[in-house]
């Protein structure tokens, strides 16, 4: 008996440390800045939530801003090109999702941080922004505005299909996965925490199944 009670006193505090380890985002998680607004905006004022899904379109710049701020962490998010006839661009599709933003950096078109770009044919790209740098094979990023360095592979599928993203920051050392392979990695990063963004660069664009949780090692 006394066995069974121990089993179940584990099994309960396990469970209960994974539900504080990760947590799905959700629209209460974050908040919207757009380049012609002044003020934070409640995200459903700037960006649609339906079905599961965040779309962002729209004639305006803007991203969704996480509230909290980060450290140590694996992200991972689904996302695809709206195809639907009625946000049809003719605008290069572009996007990016953005991490170890300082807390306390004012909101602007773009933040200081690091970003996983999404964009056609260069999808995993790094770009460091505001003097943020680090080590991508074994040399310095030199730090500038918005400085890229490319991925290693091409690993996004064709438009209209979810792709899947995970980023790992631990420490200064972050790698960032495309669709389940390793597509950039770097070590010596100057950015190690901080919040997260999903930015909206005139391409519409849906994202799901946003999942972060705390890491402890590489």
């Amino acid at each position: 008996m006394f066995q069974k009670i121990f089993f179940s006193f584990v099994l309960l505090y396990l469970l209960n440390s994974c539900a504080v380890q990760q947590k799905s985002l959700s629209a209460d998680d974050w908040y919207a800045f757009t380049k012609t607004s002044t003020e934070r905006q409640q995200p459903s004022q700037a960006y649609e939530f339906s079905d599961g899904m965040i779309r962002m379109y729209g004639e305006t710049n803007g991203y969704l801003m996480s509230k909290k701020s980060y450290k140590n962490f694996e992200l991972s998010l689904e996302y695809r090109w709206n195809t639907e006839e009625k946000f049809k661009t003719k605008n290069k599709k572009n996007s990016g999702v953005m991490y170890n933003i300082p807390a306390d950096y004012p909101d602007k078109i773009w933040p200081k941080g690091i970003q996983f770009q999404i964009k056609e044919n260069t999808t995993g790209d790094f770009i460091f922004l505001d003097q943020v740098t680090a080590k991508v094979n074994g040399k310095l990023v030199e730090a500038g505005a918005s400085v890229t360095s490319a991925k290693f592979i091409e690993n996004e599928k064709p438009y209209g299909e979810w792709n899947s993203i995970v980023i790992k920051s631990f420490d200064g050392k972050i790698t960032q996965y495309l669709n389940g392979k390793l597509v950039n990695e770097c070590t010596e990063a100057t950015a190690t925490e901080g919040k997260i963004s999903l930015n909206y660069e005139s391409s519409p664009i849906d994202f799901k199944n946003i999942v972060i949780k705390n890491i402890s090692k590489e």
